[in-house]
């Protein structure tokens, strides 16, 4: 049985050591889009258990008391959107982190409290505001991308939709200002709270190779909030199409999971 744990970890440690970046970026990826895949799934539970009786659902047919299907992602999720962030987490979190962890270990070297806390001050109150605004700002402007995109039936013979790119260019950099506007605040507010407590103890104990994975094992719960706060409106929308007008935020005052403990850790 042991074995069976110490392997992977044994083939992980060596390919940190010869593919380093390469195994964190992929690790980072995995990671990212199971996040949002967990906050999806959770939305979807939330969904079927607001259903009542059998409702048509967009785009055919009929759908049964535990139906959380919806017309634009008939499968129940959105593959786009979890795409979205694994190539955020592979190309944006992992080699930033990589870089900052090592900055930081190299110019702040030991485990002494004082070094600890140091770090601790560095990395959550100058570098986890900047880089959550990055986050936010690169994952707004991957879905505008992507929103511009061809989709089957759109246009003649199934091209893309023309974009004004002077009215598209105003219209993102509007939707960015918004949501850090609207989302940057308690991202940082949450963050602190999953972040401060996971990386004393990453700073104080883990070895430097595996801080990137550690990370991104806390990032699991973050990423999953990040995909929930940055995505609550449409989800909001949703519930109201399926007849649920509460939001995540509206279960924490009605007895239900608060988003921080949903994705506690």
């Amino acid at each position: 049985m042991s074995s069976l744990l110490t392997k992977p970890l044994l083939w992980y440690a060596t390919k940190l050591d010869t593919h380093p970046i390469m195994t964190k970026s992929i690790t980072s990826g995995l990671i990212s889009a199971g996040g949002d895949l967990l906050c999806q799934r959770i939305h979807r539970r939330r969904r079927r258990a607001a259903r009542e009786g059998y409702e048509p659902i967009a785009g055919g047919g009929k759908g049964g008391p535990g139906d959380d299907r919806d017309g634009r992602h008939p499968d129940g999720y959105d593959w786009t959107r979890t795409i979205r962030f694994g190539i955020i987490g592979s190309c944006l979190v992992a080699p930033t982190v990589n870089f900052w962890y090592g900055l930081l270990m190299s110019r702040i070297p030991g485990q002494t409290i004082g070094a600890t806390a140091t770090r601790l001050f560095l990395d959550q109150g100058c570098f986890a505001p900047v880089f959550t605004a990055v986050f936010i700002s690169t994952l707004t402007v991957l879905e505008h991308v992507t929103s511009c995109l061809p989709r089957d039936g759109a246009g003649s013979g199934g091209g893309a939709v023309k974009v004004d790119l002077d009215d598209s260019s105003d219209d993102l950099a509007g939707r960015i200002t918004t949501r850090l506007r609207e989302d940057l605040p308690q991202a940082i507010a949450v963050g602190w709270g999953i972040w401060v407590p996971s990386i004393v103890v990453m700073f104080r104990y883990v070895p430097g190779k595996y801080q990137v994975l550690y990370s991104n094992v806390i990032a699991f719960a973050w990423n999953g909030y990040l995909s929930w706060r940055t995505h609550e409106a449409e989800q909001h929308g949703d519930d109201e199409d399926s007849g649920d007008g509460t939001s995540l935020l509206d279960l924490e005052g009605a007895g239900g999971a608060s988003p921080r403990s949903v994705f506690n850790v």
